[in-house]
């Protein structure tokens, strides 16, 4: 038996992400007991299935079965607290106590495997160790040649979005194995990664042309007045610009606005300027606007770009920062935060 707390964080991004088959005739059986009389329900969900249900939890007591399908995660959590599985067909036993979970299988190696890698990769995280990259790289490399095949696969790819270079991104989907290897999420992310080499730093930009709306007109039910533009209208004008993809659903994208303003304040009579770029919309652009307007975005806007920056440039979550230099050329990407967008500006704006 192997008793693990497990933080619910990005994992569940990637399984919605993952699209598989269930194995014809197999299902894992998974049979749980809680020890909380406050809790009545759990969550049930395995994305790639499109299954996403509540457990009723009976007198301490739960059961479910569901299709196998080992190519992904499933997960099984309360509202702080939840633990992954693979539906290969293994029969699974899961106790809740106290907001931890221990987790029984037969074999146990799926369970074992993983949560060896949380221990690890928490450690190096936590640890000012001055090789942290070089560490969390070899750690995500080994984990990768034992679980090429499974659902392990897809986490560690998701996990690579964020923690290691493109180049090392495409070693890594190298390695994976069928039935994984033909998986959406992971042809994705190589269409990502190979996106961000072509438009990394030292490269010049990749231009694109939306159909930017400027205005609404005054009908009864009015309509988005549009107009093409490129991104070539606002960078390599011989200024520096500091391009801000964002989305006004996006809480962190709203939080970055301040550290972006200040900076702008600090280094526009130097040359900088701003563009912000509104992708992945999700109501009309009079939202976009308005939010703009409330936050104080002084600067250039390109909205209604929905997902033809991002694939271009290979750009995975925003907010996402990139700085090009007079000519076109990109001189930094990725960057966030007041003190990383400071630095990355103050590099080239003395």
């Amino acid at each position: 038996m192997k008793t693990r707390r497990i933080v619910m964080m990005s994992i569940a991004a990637a399984v919605a992400l993952v699209s598989c088959t269930p194995k014809p005739g197999k299902t894992t059986k998974i049979t749980g007991v809680v020890n909380d009389s406050t809790v009545t329900t759990l969550r049930l969900a395995l994305p790639s299935l499109k299954l996403d249900t509540t457990l009723t939890v009976t007198d301490g007591r739960f059961y479910v079965e569901v299709p196998a399908a080992v190519e992904s995660y499933g997960l099984v959590m309360n509202q702080k607290y939840g633990t992954y599985f693979i539906s290969d067909g293994t029969e699974i036993e899961m106790t809740f106590e106290d907001g931890e979970i221990a987790v029984k299988t037969e074999p146990e190696y799926i369970e074992s495997r993983y949560a060896a890698y949380v221990d690890e990769l928490t450690r190096i995280s936590d640890s000012d160790s001055p090789t942290y990259q070089e560490e969390i790289e070899s750690l995500i490399f080994k984990t990768m040649k034992e679980n090429t095949d499974n659902g392990i696969a897809v986490q560690l790819v998701y996990d690579g979005m964020y923690l290691l270079s493109p180049e090392n991104m495409l070693e890594l989907i190298a390695l994976v194995q069928e039935p994984v290897a033909s998986d959406e999420f992971i042809a994705s992310r190589k269409a990502e990664a190979e996106a961000q080499l072509n438009t990394s730093p030292g490269m010049m930009f990749t231009d694109f042309t939306v159909e930017h709306v400027y205005g609404y007109d005054r009908s009864m039910d009015p309509q988005p007045l549009k107009k093409e533009v490129r991104f070539s209208d606002y960078v390599g004008k011989g200024k520096y610009v500091l391009v801000d993809f964002w989305a006004p659903w996006c809480g962190p994208c709203r939080r970055e606005v301040p550290n972006i303003k200040k900076v702008y304040e600090d280094y526009k009579d130097k040359g900088l300027e701003v563009l912000s770029i509104s992708v992945w919309e999700r109501k009309p652009q009079s939202h976009t606007i308005e939010v703009a307007a409330e936050l104080g975005m002084d600067w250039h806007h390109i909205n209604n770009a929905q997902s033809i920056p991002t694939k271009i440039y290979g750009i995975g979550g925003i907010p996402h920062l990139m700085l090009i230099g007079p000519d076109g050329t990109i001189l930094k990407r990725g960057f966030h935060g007041a003190e990383g967008i400071e630095a990355a500006v103050a590099e080239y704006l003395k």
